[in-house]
């Protein structure tokens, strides 16, 4: 668990992907947000039918209005939490990407990852996790996979100009890179 309820995070992803009014698909809403949802819940198998029942929730709490085959209109009573208010384009939705990413192509929870992403602050938070000095248990995993290609200290490297996370960041995640895969197989 990463510290959100799904209610929260249905609730989230609907102010995420919808404006107050607006009409939209139970397949909409799949498309939309089950990627992001599943790499938040990685150990949930039926992310789908927890969806259904997580918006027949708010539908009764009068978040959304249900027309029948699959369809809903988003009432936007709902405010999303403040951390979930990091612009969609930044450094939080390219962490979630990551996330996703990882689960989708390696079934690996990445849920240090994912507390950068949800972090008030994931410029803050990832400057901690990469200066720590100690690998979290999703590098770990990725190094024992051989898919380094996917971690955090990659994006790091890839996105420090635009987010200005500085050159001792990009120093420390590329002698971290540099260091495992340089170990003998």
């Amino acid at each position: 668990m990463v510290g959100t309820t799904w209610k929260q995070a249905v609730a989230d992803e609907l102010a995420r992907l919808y404006r107050p009014g607006q009409e939209f698909t139970l397949i909409e809403f799949y498309a939309g947000a089950e990627e992001r949802l599943q790499a938040m819940y990685p150990d949930n198998t039926t992310v789908q039918a927890t969806i259904r029942q997580i918006l027949q929730r708010h539908r009764d709490a009068r978040l959304l209005t249900f027309h029948g085959n699959g369809r809903y209109t988003y009432n936007g009573e709902h405010r999303r939490r403040e951390q979930a208010e990091i612009p969609r384009n930044g450094l939080a939705e390219a962490v979630y990407q990551l996330a996703a990413r990882i689960t989708a192509e390696t079934k690996i929870a990445a849920t240090d990852y994912l507390a950068v992403a949800r972090a008030p602050e994931p410029d803050q938070a990832l400057r901690a996790l990469v200066l720590g000095g100690h690998a979290g248990a999703t590098f770990l995993a990725l190094n024992a996979t051989r898919r380094l290609d996917l971690s955090i200290e990659r994006l790091a490297i890839e996105l420090a100009g635009p987010h200005g996370l500085g050159a001792d960041v990009v120093s420390a995640a590329a002698d971290r890179l540099t260091y495992f895969e340089s170990e003998p197989e």
